[in-house]
């Protein structure tokens, strides 16, 4: 008989980071367990709060179904014993075996029917083995139990129907008993059957359904902060966490004293987000209101002391806040600077002061090839890791760079200084944004260069899916500034230069290393804007080291893709590509007195027609134009090779068509090396 399976796993409070995940998992787990098993089931319904993790599995069945199995035994000619054997291990007479014919011969066959197991006794090792497998941060172990999970596991409840399947785990014994709300409906409940799972707990003040209470959560900020006089700002991750942290969301408003307004709105947004997760209120106009929204896990009598309770908590933070904002504003941002010397900014890789100043050489050669104001970013660099000695950051790690650019200006510096010292760790993830300022790019650029090229010189270089030094987001932070800012920069000599500032020597091989590791981020960056392995392979087959102008070539040829004319021109391009490796290049002149064929004489001039004019196209940097001349050479290509022969019988003519696939080659390759497209 179907009936909806129920699993839930009852801990003390759950960490919210990997709750979601972990919910989910173990539904996969148990239903794709429950398939391999052959058992029938309906939809899947998972459960996450931050005492539970729960699954409801619609119309499961009761058992098995019985199969049927056929087992291949010896054959007929074999000894009577293994005969036997192969009966009494199918448990059968041999009289009861039948023959098959194989390509070997006849062979005994059993053939029977296997009957299915109930539910109640497949599911419990599915379920210890779900759990046992399932992956989470590092388990912890409580009372006397070998077993270990995340937080102590307090009750399990497994129903099938009405039916309760005692699964053991954790020395507890599964039932029908559950928990509610703690402060709510603090006794246990006894759930009826499973499919009352959901609809017991509401009644109970527990919303089951993690994006049911995240929605939950979302509209009670969004109007409380309404009622504030405000508009709610709603990180995601922040509203997952409070949603992962709740199970009765009650969302409530409180008041911040007008004084802590003087300080940046970046160090009351991460007071209030990150340290108390509270959401932020701002006005019509984007400015920051002397107001918060929290989300309470209880429906309280008394609202007003729990919003009192919660502006007490949030106060000392802000003091602080405060506090080192006054005090650290009491000298100059290059004052602090001074003190980089004794700060260690990696073992092999100096002190911070090392490090400003490999940035200052970086940032004046950087600003000249990106022609960026040189003074502005130099005198950036010079400051831009000072704010790392202040209180504020000490504090608030997470605001360096930003707490720079505010003491920038209380020191007096340019507007353009501060606003690259602020700049200077974007984009700080995927989606963030690069840099806005021309200054501010050029030191985000010194930045990552330099962290790239003295990790790689250290021979610290990312394998697999580790990555603690964060060098592949750096590599992509630098990708991105070039691409989306549209700037050209000779990677090859940016690594170089980077290089060549480090106090350890490295690896011979770390500029190529360095430089691959790019291509790499490259190739997977633009991938994610459709332009295919084989596209990328073509353009960077040219030795080229300008993103810009991989990411404008490739789009270029993408474009051409496909049509008939480039069809051809690949196909061409990798015959002729094989016969000048087999045969070797020849740079010399075309010697037009050679030629024995019209088609000789006829790509001969469409190639001298072009060269000037994809020249110039190429030097503009107007690749789709150019690869529109290069369609002319269709015809004439494909005439040539079929009615030349390449590898004539007489040397002198046999060379000068050698030649004339040089130029060819060479013609081509001015915008990508065909030979590499897929067709």
């Amino acid at each position: 008989m179907n009936a909806d399976l129920l699993f839930e796993l009852g801990c003390e409070e759950l960490p919210p980071a990997p709750l979601q995940a972990m919910a989910g998992e173990l539904g996969q787990r148990l239903t794709d367990g429950l398939s391999e098993l052959g058992i029938d089931t309906g939809e899947a319904r998972i459960f996450a709060t931050p005492r539970r993790l729960a699954v409801l599995i619609r119309d499961v069945a009761d058992r098995q179904p019985d199969r049927d199995i056929e087992r291949r035994g010896p054959a007929t000619k074999a000894p009577e014993k293994a005969v036997a054997g192969f009966a009494r291990s199918c448990g059968v007479d041999v009289d009861a075996l039948d023959t098959i014919e194989t390509d070997k011969g006849p062979y005994y066959v059993f053939r029977g029917q296997e009957t299915g197991q109930p539910l109640a006794d497949i599911l419990p090792p599915l379920i210890v083995e779900s759990i046992r497998k399932l992956t989470t941060p590092k388990r912890m172990r409580w009372g006397s139990l070998e077993e270990g999970f995340l937080r102590p596991v307090q009750w399990m409840v497994c129903l099938h129907g009405h039916t309760i399947i005692p699964v053991e785990l954790f020395g507890l014994t599964a039932d029908r008993l559950t928990s509610a709300h703690r402060f709510h409906a603090p006794e246990p409940i006894a759930l009826e059957q499973a499919g009352d799972y959901e609809t017991t707990l509401f009644d109970h003040q527990v919303i089951a359904a993690f994006e049911e209470r995240r929605k939950i959560v979302a509209q009670q900020v969004k109007r409380t902060a309404e009622r504030a006089g405000g508009i709610a700002q709603m990180d995601p991750d922040l509203v997952d966490e409070v949603t992962a942290l709740v199970e009765w969301p009650v969302a409530l408003s409180g008041q911040i004293d007008e004084r802590f307004m003087a300080m940046p709105p970046e160090v009351l947004i991460t007071t209030i987000e990150s340290h108390q997760r509270y959401f932020p209120v701002r006005d019509a106009d984007g400015q920051l209101l002397p107001r918060f929204v929290t989300v309470a896990n209880v429906e309280s009598l008394d609202i007003r002391q729990v919003v009192l309770g919660n502006e007490r908590v949030v106060r000392p933070r802000l003091e602080d806040a405060l506090f080192f904002w006054e005090k650290d504003r009491k000298q100059s941002l290059a004052q602090f600077g001074e003190r980089l010397d004794k700060v260690t900014f990696q073992k092999g890789l100096g002190s911070y002061a090392d490090k400003t100043r490999r940035l200052e050489a970086l940032t004046a050669s950087l600003a000249e090839a990106l022609g960026a104001d040189a003074n502005t970013a130099t005198r950036a660099a010079t400051l831009a890791k000072a704010d790392l000695v202040t209180d504020m950051v000490f504090e608030f790690t997470e605001l360096e760079g930003i707490v720079g650019g505010y003491y920038a200006h209380a020191s007096g510096e340019s507007d353009a200084v501060a606003a690259a010292i602020a700049e200077q760790y974007q984009p700080r993830g995927p989606s963030d944004e690069i840099p806005a300022t021309a200054a501010g790019r050029v030191l985000a650029l010194a930045d990552k260069f330099d962290t790239l090229a003295g990790q790689f010189a250290l021979g610290n270089r990312p394998t697999g899916d580790r990555d603690p030094l964060g060098l592949r987001r750096a590599a992509l932070g630098v990708l991105r500034i070039l691409l989306e800012a549209e700037q050209s920069l000779d990677l090859q000599a940016a690594v170089a230069a980077a290089l060549s500032q480090q106090p350890v020597t490295g690896e011979t091989e770390s500029g190529d290393a360095l430089l691959s590791f790019f291509a790499d981020r490259l190739r997977g960056l633009l991938a994610d804007h459709g332009i295919g392995p084989d596209v990328f392979e073509a353009v960077t087959a040219l030795q080229l080291h300008d993103p810009l102008e991989i990411q404008r070539r490739s789009q270029a040829v993408l474009a051409f893709q496909g049509s008939a004319a480039a069809n051809s021109l690949a196909a061409a391009h990798k015959r002729v590509r094989n016969i000048l490796k087999k045969n070797g290049e020849d740079a010399a002149a075309v010697d037009i007195r050679l030629f024995e064929a019209d088609a000789e004489r006829s790509l001969h001039e469409t190639m001298s027609r072009l060269a000037d004019q994809v020249t110039t196209l190429v030097t503009q940097g107007d690749y789709a134009a150019a690869l529109t001349q290069l369609a002319t050479l269709q015809g004439p290509v494909d005439q040539f090779f079929e009615d030349v022969m390449v590898m004539a019988e007489e040397a002198a003519v046999r060379s000068n068509r050698l030649r004339l696939l040089t130029q060819l080659d060479g013609l081509l390759r001015q915008i990508a090396d065909f030979s590499h497209l897929s067709n």
